[in-house]
Order: C-alpha cells, then structure tokens, then sequence
C-alpha cells in the first residue's frame, strides 16, 4: 500500500490496486480450502498430522551424601561419562572435615560439634580443623556461589577456592587433556584456563559430589536451576563406620572416636532424611533417595534406570569405563562381589552393640535392621535392610 500511495499516474494506481485486490483473494481462497479440509478431517475421523514435541531435556546432577556412602562409586557411574563434566567434591579444599548444617550452623563429620556462624563470613575458627589442616577459609555464601558457578562453566577463582590434585585425579574423561597438562607443567592455572571451561561447556550433563551440606541447603539451588536433579545417598551407617574406621586417612582410630562419629553421622543422617521428605515433596522429579545397597547389586543396570531418570543417553559410547568394570564380574574378590554387606566381616559385634543404641532412629526411619543375635550378624544371608519400595531404583 505504501507503494500505491506513492504512484502519480491513475493507470499505475489502478493496476495496484488490482494487483492487491487478487492477491489479497488468492490469500482468502487458500485459507478457506485449510479450513475446509481440515473440518472434512475429522468429520471422517482421518488422523490429522501433528508435530511432536522432540525436545529432549537434559540435566545437571548434583550427588550429595556422605563419606564412605558410595559417593565415589556413584560420581564414577554420572560423572565418568564421556559427555558428563565432573567436578570432584568442591568443597574438600576448604572443609575437609566440617559440613554446613542449615543456614547459621557449621559442623564437624567425626563428632558432635557444632558452632553458630554467620552465613557470610568466612569460617575460620581452630575447632572445626585438625592441627595439620591447611584449609581455605570458605562462608556458605560462598560455597552456594561457588556451585552457581560449576555449573555456569565460570571458572575465574577455582584454583584458589576448589582446585586440588584430586578434583583432575578423579574428575574422570572431562579432565583427561588437563591431567596431561598439568602434569607437563609446573603451573596449573595455564591447563585449567585452556581446557576446563571449554570442556564444561561442551558437556551434556554438569556433575558435582557435595558431601558437606545439609540436605535443606539444596532447596534453593534446585529452585534456581530447573535443569538440575539432586540424587542423595543413604547406606548403613555400620558400613560407613566400619569404612571409615578401616580408612587410615579418616581421624578415628579409638573406640571411643567410633562412637563419636557414630552420634554426628546418625544425627546428620535423621536430620537429612526429614529434611528431604520435604524436597520430595516440593521437587518429586528432581530429588532421588538412593540407597547404596541397591546401587552395588546389579551396578551396571542400576546406572542404566539413573540414566533415564537423568535424560542421559544409553549408548554404552558414552559409558565405556562403566561397561567393562561393572559388567564382567567373574574376577572380583569376595569383597567387591558384595561391598554393601562387607562390614559385618570386619566390625567388631561389642562396638556394633553401641553403634545401634546411637542410630536407632536412622534404622527406625530408613529401615535398616537391628541384629540381636550375634549369630544373625554372623549369617550374611540374613538381610539388614527393608529399602521401602518407593526408594528402589528399579
């Protein structure tokens, strides 16, 4: 129209107008004949052509438990993906042995202590590290920022507030070119720049273990990124004693020490699990209750059922490592045939006594089994564990 405004001739603004007032019927006439067609379709009841939606959604994971709980053997199966990027406990570097319990609370994995804190200072104070502990000093505030940024790909302080040997040791396929580097180099910084960003973005799936929060604290980061699936994992606490007592790097070594952990780990452990009915109930896609006892029976066709629940691909491509390990299990030890049930091998029955006097609310809860014959702790046939059927993978 602006065209025919601008025509000084009658002859060419005719021949305009004449242009406009086809087109405008041919517009019309087409219209007509989709509506027409459309209603003969399912007046016959022929079946009408419909786009599907194909969008497949992928998710980050963020693996949260406890020490000795399996959270290895779970960051291997999500994190040692050819497509995941996987960042090894974020948090060891600065709170090896402390946990942030709700938003003002810090404290320590081995025993019961607990002090107040302000949520933005830094923590600092000589209670919550062992003498010989180099630790960087890291406030909640922080630490939630700091996962912001894992799983944003912003690596711009991770040397100094994350970066160990051990976050590319066990930062599976995702690390490989910088482990190369680093090793060829003095200077770290150099291969995180070149690689580790890049990598991470690349990636499908974003993984983090994060072993040092509470389970409330995750309820704002699972508000903020609705691409993000939290998996918490629960065992027995005995095994975990048990693995924790025989690890020579873990700081107990007396019986008295074995109570102590015993108290702080069963207290964290009621406290996660009340808090994460809450979770499910807010997040019912999007936070998992795993139990370590149904994760090592059957590993490799468990991780095919997180897969699913985490959109990620089951090509066996993008899980090599977890084909060859967990399938063939003709050559492992007794021990790795049945690790979920190891300990009562080796946990003395006199300290498995007060063990159960101390997390009777976690057995109540999560329904492990109190044994009250020695010679039923001794029978291995006999189950431990009742896993309530909403909590089995598959």
């Amino acid at each position: 129209m602006y065209g025919c405004r601008n025509l000084k001739s009658i002859s060419n603004k005719s021949k305009c107008t004449l242009l406009i007032a086809m087109f405008g019927t041919a517009i019309i006439s087409l219209h007509l004949q989709y509506v027409f067609s459309k209603d003969q379709k399912q007046c016959t009841g022929e079946p009408q052509t419909i786009k599907p939606n194909v969008r497949k959604k992928f998710y980050d994971v963020l693996i949260s438990g406890y020490m000795r709980t399996g959270s290895t053997l779970t960051g291997t199966i999500l994190g040692g993906r050819n497509d995941s990027f996987y960042i090894y406990e974020p948090f060891r570097k600065s709170f090896m042995w402390n946990y942030w319990h709700g938003n003002d609370t810090v404290c320590r994995s081995d025993r019961l202590d607990c002090r107040t804190v302000d949520p933005r200072q830094a923590v600092e104070s000589n209670f919550l590290s062992n003498k010989n502990d180099k630790m960087s000093a890291c406030s909640l505030v922080m630490a939630i920022q700091i996962l912001r940024n894992i799983y944003d790909c912003q690596f711009n302080d991770f040397e100094r507030t994350v970066f160990q040997r051990i976050t590319a040791k066990r930062g599976g396929p995702s690390w490989s070119q910088a482990r190369s580097c680093i090793k060829s180099k003095e200077n770290s910084t150099v291969c995180l720049q070149k690689y580790i960003p890049r990598n991470c973005q690349n990636a499908t799936h974003r993984v983090t273990k994060v072993l040092r929060m509470s389970t409330d604290l995750l309820a704002d980061i699972l508000l903020e990124r609705e691409n993000l699936k939290v998996i918490h994992l629960f065992r027995d606490p005995r095994a975990i004693i048990n693995s924790r007592f025989q690890a020579k790097w873990f700081p107990i070594n007396t019986e008295k020490q074995v109570i102590e952990d015993a108290k702080a780990l069963c207290k964290k452990m009621l406290f996660d699990f009340k808090e994460g009915q809450k979770l499910l109930k807010r997040f019912p896609n999007r936070f998992k209750v795993v139990y370590y006892e149904d994760l090592s029976k059957n590993t490799f066709n468990k991780s095919k059922e997180l897969f699913k629940y985490l959109g990620m691909d089951l090509d066996e491509r993008k899980f090599p490592r977890l084909l060859t390990v967990f399938r063939d299990s003709k050559n492992r030890t007794e021990r790795k045939k049945n690790p979920a049930f190891w300990w009562r091998k080796s946990l003395k029955w006199e300290i498995l006594q007060k063990i159960d006097l101390v997390c009777k609310g976690v057995y109540t809860e999560l329904g492990y089994k109190f044994l009250k014959k020695v010679e039923e702790y001794q029978n291995l046939s006999f189950s431990t564990v009742d896993i309530p059927k909403e909590y089995l993978i598959a």
